[in-house]
């Protein structure tokens, strides 16, 4: 399991794509954070958009998400899954590969953006005036790295689950970027029990007229949800034709 693993992480090492995607996570990160220290210079830094600052390190989710469903979608575009499954005929092996590698690729896509968005968050609050730091910041860091993981996870199910790349892509981000917050805008209560605001709850999102649930409720729901599509895609992944 282990060189399948390394095997994995070599294909997205190797991949160009893969390291455009990860560089540009971090400055679109810091570019939300000044946005949220605007937004905070003009109605008095609180104590949570001091945080939400820092949560803008979960923008990087996309960049996550999209490279999870790369990695398996992008597979059956070139009929390289085929060669694959020939080799490892086990396919939940595969595919367990794959959830454990691009579970590491979006741990670093986190972590660097969590890292870049806190050296960033610090200069620009202390420039604007504004506290640098509260309690909860740590908190809210790690909740970002654990969303954008678990968005990683959730790519791999749909690239599964729909094999088209380009319809795979188009669907993750039209429900996870557009679709979740105009259900949220139609229906307010809705929104804190989709897989959106489950993963803005679990980074620690505090927006005014927010009713989100708590970082750890969030967290689960969340979890929950990636866990459907992965056993969705698994059992799809075991059944399906792949010539």
């Amino acid at each position: 399991m282990s060189r399948l693993i390394r095997a994995e992480l070599f294909k997205a090492r190797a991949s160009r794509v893969t390291w455009i995607l990860v560089a540009l996570a971090p400055p679109l990160c810091v570019l939300w954070a000044g946005l949220m220290v605007a937004l905070a210079e003009s109605s008095g830094a609180t104590a949570p958009q001091i945080e939400n600052v820092y949560n803008m390190a979960q923008q990087s989710y996309v960049f996550a998400l999209i490279l999870g469903v790369l990695g398996t979608a992008g597979e059956n575009r070139h009929q390289t899954i085929t060669w694959q499954f020939l080799v490892t005929p086990r396919r939940e092996r595969v595919v367990g590969a794959k959830l454990a590698a691009y579970g590491i690729v979006g741990l670093l896509v986190g972590a660097v953006s969590a890292l870049v968005t806190l050296a960033a968050g610090l200069v620009m609050l202390s420039l604007a005036g504004h506290p640098v730091w509260t309690p909860r910041v740590p908190v809210v860091l790690l909740g970002s790295v654990l969303s954008v993981v678990l968005y990683g996870l959730l790519g791999v199910g749909l690239g599964a689950l729909v094999r088209n790349q380009v319809a795979a892509v188009a669907v993750a981000l039209v429900w996870f970027m557009y679709a979740d917050y105009l259900l949220t805008m139609l229906l307010p209560g809705l929104g804190r029990w989709l897989p959106t605001g489950a993963a803005r709850a679990l980074g620690g999102m505090n927006m005014q007229g927010d009713e989100l649930l708590p970082a750890w409720g969030g967290g689960l729901l969340f979890a929950g949800y990636v866990v459907v599509i992965v056993l969705a895609a698994r059992a799809l992944t075991l059944r399906r034709d792949i010539t």
